[in-house]
């Protein structure tokens, strides 16, 4: 029994020593260094062995073990194409560290490609699937290989060659006469067309969703028509969620079906928002969407914005026509109240008008309008009311990538609007107007704006044309430093009056320092006037930017620099610069 216990003690002792001898035997750490003074180690070689080593950190440092880093120092050289390197191991017990000795060598260039694209016979096709691959000369690098099989497989299949096989793909390497060779050799098979088209049975927007399909079964399969596909059904005022793909395992006959799993949008949704601005204080926001009324895919929306110096309600009803994204006839109405908002001055305004808004072949929304509008103006105590019949058409464009927090964009709009006295209007005028905004970046850390606005009206007296149709300048969105709209002419008695003429320019430069967050120095200059003979306003500041999913939040300090007072103006907005 003694003995038994001792045995016990014994073995507990020799495996506990045991288990501190193998933990002192951990790998903490790789070193590399080179063999000789000769030997070059790029940073792309110390990082790539490094990489290779990784796995071994932590583990015990054994003679098998040796032999397996050993192997693992040659993949990665080899992978570069140093085929001629010599590597030497040794481990420090008191350190646990592994030092690599290495003497690359020279690197290898590829001795012979050969690349063979059986069943490809259009050039065009097969100068793409090759364009960019490895070529003869160019020094052995195996993630070059990699990649250029994975580019031809990417695009056969985006093509529709989903039986491709690869007969042959290898690397050959002569040591003898340190020579590397790589050998792909693909069998491309039947490219495919797309076949019938399965669509959810159960959406109410099914014959909408099979019209606006981008191909036809027979055509040639191309992927990007399938992208192309799901994107213009989300662009629908119909689908909660879209998605669509091919039934490879359905390919039969040189065709492949399609699949598109729809979800329609509920009968009514609603929507509630806030935020708050300078000019028009606290708001908020309440939006009810109907987006199926009729079997012919007519839908509706109404908006209510309430803010401390504005509220207006609107409503929209919306007519397909041949595209529910592009070609649409639209009947709208809103009414709005303005406390104050433009200095000393209050109005109401009610308008009804239709429109039909169609995309043009250059991309740009192209909208004819007839509007009927009433408006009251209260400027202390002196009223003027008016009423307008408004035909007119207006162009816009507006391109941009980053979705909410874009980084590049143009942005465009011209209008032209209309009015006579003698057709149910106060006054006849010719108003136009013009827009641009640009954005660019440069290494996605310094950021770019500019912005011009010029506009004219053409009438004989500018007192009788509604206040909401003259030009006004100043404000977070015009002349910054300046209050909202208080750059126009006035009276003697210095009441405002809107001018004839506008012109601003705005330059904005944003730097990223930081994820989240940007700072901004800006000028801006502008105008709005009946004879080009005021000092035009300048305004200039800076900022920062918190970048969030909404778009960023921007808070500007700006100085009114032609200002006799150059008294300063804090703003801020939420959204998009574009």
């Amino acid at each position: 029994m003694r003995l038994s216990a001792f045995s016990t003690v014994l073995v507990v002792l020799l495996f506990s020593f045991h288990s501190l001898a193998i933990a002192s035997s951990d790998i903490a750490e790789f070193t590399i260094h080179s063999a000789s003074d000769s030997a070059e180690l790029t940073d792309e070689v110390r990082d790539n062995v490094i990489r290779f080593m990784a796995s071994y950190v932590g583990k015990p440092f054994t003679p098998r073990r040796t032999k397996l880093i050993s192997k693992d120092v040659t993949k990665a050289l080899q992978a570069l194409g140093y085929y001629r390197h010599t590597v030497s191991v040794a481990f420090d017990p008191q350190t646990r560290g592994v030092a690599l000795h290495l003497d690359p060598g020279n690197p290898l260039s590829w001795y012979n490609v050969e690349i063979s694209l059986q069943g490809i016979a259009d050039e065009t096709l097969r100068s793409r699937l090759i364009a960019g691959a490895i070529q003869a000369g160019e020094q052995v690098r195996h993630d070059q290989y990699e990649a250029t099989k994975a580019q031809i497989e990417s695009l056969l299949l985006e093509l529709g060659y989903f039986d491709f096989q690869w007969q042959k793909k290898q690397i050959t390497v002569e040591r003898e006469l340190q020579q590397v060779s790589a050998t792909l050799v693909l069998s491309a098979g039947p490219r495919y067309r797309f076949g019938a088209l399965h669509l959810s049975s159960d959406s109410k927007a099914i014959d909408f969703a099979r019209a606006l399909s981008p191909f036809q079964p027979g055509e040639l399969y191309v992927s990007d028509k399938l992208s192309e596909y799901n994107l213009t059904l989300n662009e629908t005022p119909y689908f909660q969620s879209v998605r669509v793909y091919p039934l490879l395992k359905a390919r039969q006959g040189g065709e492949v079906p399609v699949r598109v799993e729809l979800v329609d949008k509920p009968a009514n949704s609603y929507e509630v928002g806030g935020g708050y601005s300078t000019e028009l204080g606290a708001k908020a926001r309440f939006k009810w969407s109907k987006p199926w009324i009729t079997d012919g895919g007519h839908s509706m929306t109404s908006d209510l914005n309430v803010s401390q110096r504005q509220q207006d309600i609107s409503a929209a009803y919306t007519i397909p026509m041949s595209d529910p994204n592009s070609d649409v006839f639209r009947i709208l109405g809103g009414y709005q109240l303005q406390d104050d908002l433009t200095e000393g001055v209050d109005t109401k305004t009610w308008n009804i008008q239709i429109q039909r808004q169609w995309l043009t072949s250059g991309n740009w929304v192209r909208t004819a309008f007839l509007k009927r509008e009433h408006e009251t103006s209260d400027q202390d105590g002196e009223v003027l009311k008016t009423e307008m019949l408004i035909p007119g058409v207006s162009y816009a464009k507006k391109q941009t990538l980053g979705g909410m927090l874009p980084y590049w964009g143009n942005e465009r709009l011209i209008s032209v609007e209309l009015a006579s006295e003698s057709v149910i209007s106060s006054t006849s005028l010719l108003k136009v107007r013009w827009k641009n905004a640009w954005l660019r970046n440069l290494e996605q850390r310094h950021f770019f704006l500019t912005r011009l606005e010029a506009g004219a009206i053409v009438t004989e007296d500018i007192a009788a044309v509604p206040f909401n149709m003259r030009f006004f300048a100043g404000g977070d969105q015009s002349v910054r430093g300046f209050a909202y709209q208080s750059v126009a002419p006035r009276d003697e008695n210095g009441k405002l009056l809107g001018g004839k003429y506008l012109a601003t320019a705005s330059a904005e430069y944003n730097y990223q320092f930081l994820p989240n967050w940007r700072v901004a120095l800006f000028v801006d200059s502008g105008t709005a006037t009946d004879d080009f003979k005021e000092k035009w306003a300048l305004g200039a500041g800076f900022g920062l930017r918190y970048l969030t999913p909404v778009g960023p939040i921007r808070l500007d300090h700006a100085w009114g620099l032609s200002k006799d007072s150059k008294s300063t103006r804090l703003s801020i907005v939420i959204g998009p610069e574009m």
